[in-house]
């Protein structure tokens, strides 16, 4: 007792210094001219986010949507000061025309502090993640795709089996279960070189435990993950690697397993995994280099395939109209194309590529993009000046759903992406894969993916919502702690065999 008292003043007076420094950097926006909310002291506008109330992107919407008209927001996430890109000329300036000036995510973990994450693409930075980019962008090449399209149609007949194998008497699924095991299979073939078998087994193996688990955050990832982008000095002082140890240990394993028989049983046809194989082969990258590829494919990949897939389930079952007619053009494609739709087919399909893109726009892989300033920089259209190491963000998810942009944004409407309409709508006003040189790498890997296990799910069952299917997003549940869109609701729906 005698002790605690003097370690109460310590950091009681910790904190007031910590808050008369962050004070005094709440002036930035003001001096600048920037609109921007009133902060708190300590915790600028982001106290629900550091105590993981709210994601990551809530906080960017809630500022966003508080400055209607405005090119450029502040805001203080802790005592650092972020500017908030709303114009979307200056999205293209940033990320595309000034790339130069902002090639770099703020996400990018110390190699120190988080061995494996910190080399995964998604982090890397300048000339190595140019370096990296090079030489991995093969892998998504078109006849790369082609040739994994009959392993990624099989596993959308195993979401088939694994539907009918699991939906209750009453004909109710989570959602939840079917599409995780799904994103797990379909990622860990193509890009991990190995059959999960997810989709066939009752209870989840240590591999999908594993997979799933990355992405599931706890109170300690979630703070490390905010201080990271926003308090660097508390991001050192936690040193909480994003990626779990056990995780990576067991990635590593099965990953080294998969790479020995890759040996000894070269493929038909050469995925994902064998292009980065071959990468280690030559030794243009580094084992650890390898397996930091593999395991951003697997873990980033499988998340955002699953939740997306469910989520385009529970609109399409909320709008059966729409499902109706995504049936009619699947079972017209498959006529056409003798019972098995092709490569080439699939990206024919209109209506189903309207469904995917709507799914996203609502529900966006990535909420949010991040860059920092190289250099001093005048804004577009302006003369406001941000200094180096500025951290911008653009706020896609509220980009998304700006009325500004698109009418009724909160509406599930698939035909805003007809072709006559399409072209109304700026492209800088759709950004689910981000936007300029660092794009996500896998985007079409993930399109085929998503569209393929649609297109199993809707030839085959009529998807209706049941009693305990949440009626509106009013009744979501969203992960505070993860930086990605993440629906917590397992997602029951009826499943009606066809």
């Amino acid at each position: 007792m005698a002790l605690l008292l003097p370690l109460l003043v310590v950091v009681l007076v910790l904190l007031a210094v910590l808050a008369a420094a962050s004070t005094l950097r709440y002036g930035t926006w003001r001096k600048k001219g920037v609109p921007h909310l009133t902060p708190v002291p300590l915790f600028g506008n982001s106290m629900l986010a550091a105590f993981q109330r709210e994601p990551i992107f809530g906080m960017l919407d809630r500022v966003y949507r508080h400055f209607p008209g405005q090119p450029y927001v502040g805001l203080y996430a802790g005592p650092s000061p972020v500017l908030l890109v709303k114009s979307l000329d200056a999205v293209k300036r940033i990320t595309i025309k000034d790339f130069h000036l902002f090639p770099n995510h703020k996400l990018s973990p110390e190699p120190h502090y988080d061995k494996m994450f910190s080399k995964f693409l998604f982090c890397m930075m300048d000339d190595e993640w140019k370096d990296m980019r090079v030489r991995v962008s093969p892998a998504f090449s078109s006849g790369r795709l082609k040739a994994m399209f009959p392993s990624i149609r099989d596993k959308g007949e195993q979401l088939v089996e694994c539907i009918r194998g699991n939906v209750g008497p009453d004909g109710v699924l989570s959602t939840n279960g079917p599409c995780t095991r799904y994103g797990v299979d379909v990622i860990a073939s193509c890009a991990f070189g190995i059959e999960a078998w997810s989709m066939r087994t009752k209870e989840p193996s240590p591999y999908m435990n594993a997979v799933s688990e990355s992405f599931r955050f706890e109170f300690a990832e979630g703070l490390s993950t905010f201080a990271l982008l926003f308090v660097p000095a508390l991001y050192h002082a936690l040193k909480v690697p994003l990626l779990k140890e056990w995780r990576s240990t067991l990635l590593k394993d099965l990953l080294r397993e998969s790479s020995q028989l890759r040996e000894r049983e070269p493929p038909a046809s050469r995925d994902i995994f064998d292009n980065l194989l071959s990468l280690k082969r030559s030794g243009d990258v580094s084992q650890h280099l390898f397996e930091a590829q593999v395991m951003t494919m697997q873990v980033a990949g499988s998340e955002t395939t699953a939740k997306t897939i469910m989520m385009a389930l529970w609109m399409l079952a909320r709008h059966p109209e729409c499902q109706d007619k995504l049936r009619a053009e699947l079972r017209a494609a498959q006529t056409a194309d003798g019972g098995n739709i092709t490569y080439e087919t699939l990206h024919d399909l209109k209506y189903l590529d309207m469904v995917f893109k709507e799914t996203l726009r609502l529900w966006p892989v990535m909420p949010w993009l991040d860059r920092v300033a190289t250099q001093d920089y005048v804004l577009p259209d302006s003369d406001i000046k941000i200094e180096k190491g500025t951290v911008v963000m653009v706020p896609v998810y509220s980009i998304h759903r700006d009325p500004e942009h698109y009418a009724d944004p909160d509406k599930f409407d698939p035909e805003r992406w007809a072709p006559e309409n399409a072209d109304n709508i700026n492209k800088l006003a759709y950004l689910p894969f981000g936007s300029g040189p660092r794009t996500c790498i896998g985007s079409r890997f993930a399109d085929m993916n998503i569209k393929s296990a649609l297109l199993s799910t809707i030839l085959n069952f009529r998807v209706s919502p049941c009693a305990e299917t949440p009626k509106s997003e009013a009744e979501l549940r969203v992960c505070p702690r993860s930086f990605l869109v993440t629906v917590l609701n397992d997602m029951p729906l009826h499943f009606q065999p066809l």
